[in-house]
């Protein structure tokens, strides 16, 4: 194939010339700039790297003390451990200590409260404070003089009468009774 070229001369030499008209100043500008780049995105891989490298020796450093202080750390973790354990005995035991003395103290201040003629049968105490009483006697009256006292007593209060019947013991009549009052905390026990 023959390629012929029809534009006149003066065409094809500006042609030429503009393609062919690249100066050396023209390409200082875009050199430097290009150069300076490399130099900035250099210096920020190198210092990344030199921060990377500082930070892994920091933190094979700190692995170092952990694993040197781990038998210390254990022997913290189990001294604690026995503490909490010894702190919740000795809590046990310091509320058995200040509750010793209370079973003896109520029933002292039980048997001064009952009067004459009277005959308590059962005494039980729930978890609580609700102390229940049975008992006979034989007159209302007593009963009513027993609920009075309790009344007046400082570890005794609420006193409520459940049943009051008659009844029979070895060929008496007798009033059988059972009543609950709360037991208030003895401010002596502390």
């Amino acid at each position: 194939m023959i390629r012929v070229n029809l534009l006149p001369r003066e065409e094809k030499a500006q042609r030429k010339s503009f393609s062919i008209d690249l100066k050396m100043g023209d390409m200082v500008l875009p050199g430097a700039i290009l150069g300076l780049a490399t130099l900035v995105i250099a210096g920020t891989v190198m210092s990344q790297r030199t921060a990377t490298t500082g930070l892994e020796k920091s933190i094979e450093q700190v692995d170092n003390e952990s694993r040197a202080l781990a038998p210390q750390i254990a022997r913290v973790n189990q001294l604690a451990q026995e503490r909490a354990e010894l702190d919740l005995r000795m809590g046990i035991i310091h509320r058995l200590e200040a509750g010793r003395t209370q079973s003896v103290r109520l029933m002292d201040e039980l048997a001064k409260c009952v009067p004459d003629h009277l005959w308590l049968t059962g005494a039980t105490q729930d978890a609580g404070s609700t102390l229940s009483l049975e008992g006979v006697t034989y007159s209302n009256l007593v009963v009513s003089d027993f609920m009075a006292r309790l009344e007046r007593s400082d570890l005794f209060g609420n006193v409520e009468l459940s049943v009051a019947e008659k009844g029979n013991v070895t060929d008496k009549t007798v009033v059988k009774f059972r009543l609950t009052c709360q037991v208030t905390p003895d401010p002596s026990a502390n």
